[in-house]
């Protein structure tokens, strides 16, 4: 320390001027090196807390966005549950719909069909009361010129007879003696009716000519009155 000294004391004033000033540069120059460099971190520090805090609020901002994302969702999805709901209680009313549809298509076919033999029958019986009709016209026509014999009408129970045999050849009233039933001549080749009074459908009366060997069949008493 007391070289350093001596030699210090031993330069001139220019070189200690010199000196003095190099020391001082090399202490600015230090101290200039230490502020930029703590200024630089300073800087630095400052610009990543800034960084970090914009990181925070997008961060947040994400955060409320994917919380709205979520109860949009939910929302959607309790609207499309309610959706569903309504399709399914369309679908059940729709397979309603379509077997009312499909009931209705079978009660109108059956309806039809109802129809269809309601007109048959009526047609069937408007044919039977026109056969009825023309039988009792013929037999007012036939009973104009018709004129009883004096003899006793004759009777025959139900059964089978033969003409000329049961009873004689001739022309003859045929009456029901009582009740109603079917009368036949030849297995109906001759006289296929229906003897009897208290139906529109059975025949009173009936002009017939009958010949030897005739077959009779009468599931009824049936009255035989000779006429001319």
């Amino acid at each position: 320390m007391n070289q350093l000294k001596e030699r210090f004391q031993s330069l001139s004033k220019k070189e200690r001027i010199i000196g003095g000033s190099a020391v001082v540069l090399l202490i600015v120059i230090g101290l200039l090196s230490y502020s930029a460099g703590h200024g630089n971190a300073t800087v630095e520090l400052s610009d990543k807390k800034v960084e970090f805090e914009e990181m925070d609020r997008e961060l947040l901002s994400v955060r409320v966005q994917i919380k709205e994302a979520n109860e949009e969702l939910e929302q959607v999805n309790k609207q499309l549950a309610d959706e569903k709901g309504k399709l399914d209680k369309l679908s059940q009313k729709h397979e309603e719909v379509l077997a009312l549809v499909s009931d209705k298509e079978s009660i109108e076919n059956d309806k039809n069909e109802l129809v269809k033999e309601i007109v048959q029958q009526e047609e069937s019986l408007a044919a039977i009361m026109q056969k009825i009709s023309d039988s009792e016209s013929k037999l007012d026509q036939l009973n104009e010129g018709i004129v009883e014999k004096e003899e006793q009408p004759r009777t025959l129970p139900a059964g089978y007879f033969t003409v000329g045999e049961d009873i004689e050849e001739g022309r003859y009233k045929i009456e029901p003696s009582s009740g109603s039933g079917n009368y036949f001549v030849n297995d109906g080749r001759k006289a296929n009716i229906i003897l009897g009074r208290d139906d529109s459908f059975y025949l009173s009366e009936f002009i017939i000519y009958l010949s030897t060997g005739d077959q009779i069949q009468a599931t009824l008493p049936v009255k035989y009155t000779g006429v001319e």
